[in-house]
């Protein structure tokens, strides 16, 4: 969207900007709770205050110029992912629990979606907001081959958690199956909550609370039925910040995660079985709110034409309802500084609200605000080594370590590990630290009985975890630093 000032002095300037443009969202276009054609709500996530954009946008523009010093990298990180299913007592499969396998779909969805390969990256147009690229003088990183701006890799993977909080293998993988009628509770369909406001604090206030796993560790999505007159399709929370304490903003240890309506969870493109919204059923609408998970605003800035703070998302006068199947350009000129002629709007982009089938991108300057989330949010910073712990099973781990050894163990700073497998050619090796900031990431040839060194002699003493991606599975080590 609108170009943003980089530099770090400017923050205050930012923050003001921020101020102002919140308030306009209120009373210009304020589309959080507004019903598209369909007759569903796309989001009910609210936008955050001004302090939050302004200690946000200081954490991007801290991760920015690392990227450009070599201090900070794109990093691969993987989210471990907990779905409560409130149910009232259906057979699994039958709405709405939902089974085994339409959890695996929106999985599936997510992986592809973030990685930039996901449903209808192909129908991409040619030439695709290249004079917006030209306008803003991005930077060849945000660019393809092409000359348009890139359908970015954001580097965030998801897998559904083994394990719960107790460390108990679960039975089915990432899902937390919860009868209401056995909790007490009213099913969430019911007729006192038929109406946005009531239906959300009955999540907020009691299903959350009442089934939430540690935030820190698991990403929660809750996924139930609703009355008919909510109409809700997904919220989401936005990462908190630890020097925010006082502000709505951000999820808390009782409510952070993502909310989905049961028919618009999944994708009938890869379970066919499902049961789905016959216009949000493709996965799309958890895509879109974990965007707000880890810190993407919507594309129009929540107001006329105002700032997504990425500046190779051109600008937009709303959210977009319109525009499936896809044309391009469309509503070119909507938007005069900087002006959006003659590209138009990016209807593509996942933080709009276009239909599913039609939306299929992130970019790169919305990859760095999830990668700065990812570094910088209260309950994402331990997700990656959470999911070092929480998305292997004991059968894998204990098949791979017939293979694998680390050593010595205590290390006084060299540590070696050698792989015994001619089916294993490279690994990728992520070194965790006890409070789960990864201090090493490469990825490893692999000769079989060849040793791979790692050296961690400038690492203080403490235990690290060794988290190992190969062709047949990831495991994780435990090791010391003991000199």
């Amino acid at each position: 969207m609108k170009k943003i000032s980089t530099p770090l002095f400017c923050l205050l300037f930012v923050a003001g900007i921020a101020f102002s443009q919140f308030a306009n969202a209120q009373t210009t276009s304020n589309t959080q709770l507004e019903r598209g054609p369909s007759g569903m709500i796309r989001c009910a996530t609210p936008p955050p205050p001004p302090e939050w954009d302004a200690w946000f946008n200081a954490k991007v523009e801290e991760f920015k110029k690392g990227l450009e010093t070599g201090k900070m990298a794109v990093t691969n990180y993987t989210i471990p992912v907990v779905v409560h299913i409130i149910e009232g007592g259906q057979a699994v499969g039958t709405f709405p629990n939902l089974s085994q396998a339409q959890i695996n779909s929106q999985i599936t969805v997510l992986n592809q979606d973030y990685s930039g390969t996901g449903y209808n990256t192909s129908t991409y147009p040619s030439t695709a907001y290249t004079h917006w690229a030209t306008a803003q003088a991005l930077p060849a990183a945000n660019k393809d081959a092409n000359g348009r701006v890139a359908i970015a890799n954001t580097g965030i993977q998801f897998c559904l958690a083994t394990k719960d909080p107790s460390g108990n293998v679960l039975a089915e993988p990432g899902i937390d199956r919860v009868n209401y009628t056995t909790k007490g509770w009213t099913n969430p369909n019911s007729a006192s909550y038929n109406s946005t406001t009531t239906f959300m604090n009955y999540i907020d206030g009691t299903i959350k609370p009442g089934t939430i796993w540690d935030p820190s560790k698991y990403l929660n999505m809750w996924v139930t039925d609703e009355n008919s007159s909510v109409g809700l399709l997904g919220y989401a929370t936005f990462p908190a910040g630890a020097t925010l304490t006082g502000l709505s903003a951000g999820g808390t240890a009782t409510t952070d995660g993502f909310w989905a309506y049961a028919m618009a969870f999944g994708s009938k493109n890869i379970c066919t079985s499902g049961t789905y919204d016959p216009t949000y059923c493709y996965g799309r609408t958890c895509t879109h709110e974990i965007g707000h998970y880890l810190g993407l605003r919507h594309t129009w800035g929540d107001g006329t034409c105002l700032t997504d703070y990425c500046n190779d998302t051109p600008t937009e006068s709303t959210a977009n309802y319109a525009n499936c199947p896809q044309v391009y350009p469309f509503n070119s000129g909507t938007c005069p500084s900087p002006s959006n002629s003659p590209d138009g709007e990016m209807t593509m982009n996942f933080m709009d609200y276009t239909n599913d089938a039609c939306m299929y991108m992130f970019t790169v300057d919305q990859t760095s605000r999830i990668q700065t989330c990812m570094q910088s949010g209260t309950y994402r910073i331990g997700l990656n080594s959470s999911a070092a712990l929480l998305c292997t099973t004991g059968i894998l781990e204990n098949n791979l370590s017939n293979n694998i050894s680390i050593y010595p163990n205590p290390s006084s700073g060299d540590i070696f590990m050698n792989v015994n497998s001619t089916t294993i050619s490279s690994a990728d090796i992520t070194i965790f630290n006890a409070i789960g900031d990864a201090v090493l990431q490469k990825r490893v040839p692999i000769s079989s009985g060849s040793a791979v060194k790692f050296d961690m002699i400038n690492h203080p003493d403490g235990m690290y975890l060794i988290q190992m991606k190969t062709s047949e599975g990831t495991i994780t080590k435990k090791v010391i630093l003991n000199r």
